[in-house]
């Protein structure tokens, strides 16, 4: 899961709970941003860079807000180009003030959460040395900003993160990142990324969505993953990906009619959506109803919709990718066609991204998958 998890947080918004002059702005910003509607929110957060220059979180959400709006509109090329210009231009900006504010941690957090940030570029590109690298330089920053103030409930996200991460990770980067100091625990990591889903002022946001996405496709908690996915729909009941999050967990938790309604509402989204997000999410979507069909016996109609989602599978990373190799192997052991089936898992290993699928498709190559 390196190459999902570690970076996340660092495009998690992690706010403080001292207020700032100007906070009502960004927040504001915030808004716009998590319900997809990103000139606005570049607008606001824009003009409030100008008009609170020494606010401690405008800069780097202002950098993440750009380069998200990159993502929804550009090749997945130019948007690392997006963000590495963006964090070129405000890191020297943190640099000073961390040094103008040094007795408040929160600039340190923010710095942290720069450096940290420049380490999403490789890890797109899968190199795990330059992104382990650049993701501790950040976290050694965040940790010093932990030290003088061990109750910013907004710094539980990132430390939390990494704590569970690194227990996720093969030996040889479990081996490295204990070099630097860090602890590998998963109900550590857990423990403190729930603490800033339920009690911290902004970084409860990606936390949320974090926790939704460990439950989902790592844990196998879909109780868990309703219960914070449903809070992030709530809040932003525009944003596609947070919709895609609650049906999964609709769909596990035998919700069947809400999933359908949940699916309707999807649907009338994507009409919203830009050309790259449309071939970015329309797959995911495609596997949601394919899991839905699925788990109501009928297989046929399984089949085409995942079938659809690998085809037009466009997405940054390949965890959903990963799930959809894993369900159509299982609807072809189900069908008796147990090689298509193995070599769909195959397919499902070959991508060695440490998802719940992985170790799933390893099983069912050795013992065909049997509908209950």
């Amino acid at each position: 899961m390196i190459h999902i998890l570690l970076i996340i947080f660092f495009k998690g918004i992690v706010y403080s709970q001292i207020n700032y002059v100007g906070d009502e702005k960004v927040r504001e910003g915030v808004y716009f941003f998590y319900n997809y509607e990103f000139d606005k929110s570049l607008k606001i957060l824009s003009k409030a860079r100008t008009d609170f220059p020494d606010h401690p979180g405008v800069h780097f959400i202002w950098a993440a807000a750009n380069w998200t709006r990159s993502l929804a509109y550009d090749p997945i090329d130019t948007s690392h180009v997006v963000l590495e210009r963006s964090l070129s231009e405000i890191e020297p900006i943190y640099k000073s003030l961390t040094k103008k504010f040094n007795l408040d941690p929160y600039y340190q957090l923010y710095y942290g959460s720069t450096i940290g940030l420049s380490a999403r570029v490789p890890l797109a590109k899968k190199r795990w040395v330059t992104t382990l690298f650049r993701a501790y330089k950040g976290f050694k920053k965040i940790n010093k900003a932990v030290a003088k103030d061990p109750y910013m409930l907004d710094a539980k996200l990132p430390v939390g993160l990494v704590e569970y991460y690194t227990y996720m990770t093969d030996s040889f980067l479990k081996y490295a990142i204990q070099l630097y100091g860090l602890n590998a625990s998963n109900k550590e990591g857990i423990d403190k990324i729930t603490i800033a889903a339920e009690k911290s002022d902004w970084a409860w946001i990606e936390a949320c969505g974090i926790l939704s996405f460990i439950y989902l496709w790592i844990e196998d908690d879909p109780i868990l993953a309703a219960k914070y996915s449903r809070k992030l729909v709530h809040s932003f009941p525009n944003n596609f990906y947070f919709n895609i999050l609650l049906l999964e967990a609709n769909i596990k938790n035998f919700h069947h009619e809400e999933a359908r309604i949940q699916i309707r509402k999807l649907k009338d989204l994507a009409n919203n959506l830009t050309a790259r997000q449309k071939r970015w999410y329309l797959p995911y979507l495609n596997y949601e109803i394919a899991l839905l069909n699925f788990k109501e016996k009928k297989y046929d109609s399984a089949i085409e919709q995942v079938n659809k989602a690998i085809d037009n599978y466009d997405g940054e990373f390949d965890v959903v990718l990963g799930y959809c190799l894993l369900l159509r192997g299982n609807i072809l052991d189900i069908k008796n066609e147990r090689l298509s089936a193995k070599s769909s898992y195959n397919e499902c290993v070959s991508l060695n991204n440490f998802s719940g699928a992985i170790e799933k498709a390893k099983y069912y190559l050795k013992k065909p998958y049997y509908k209950p």
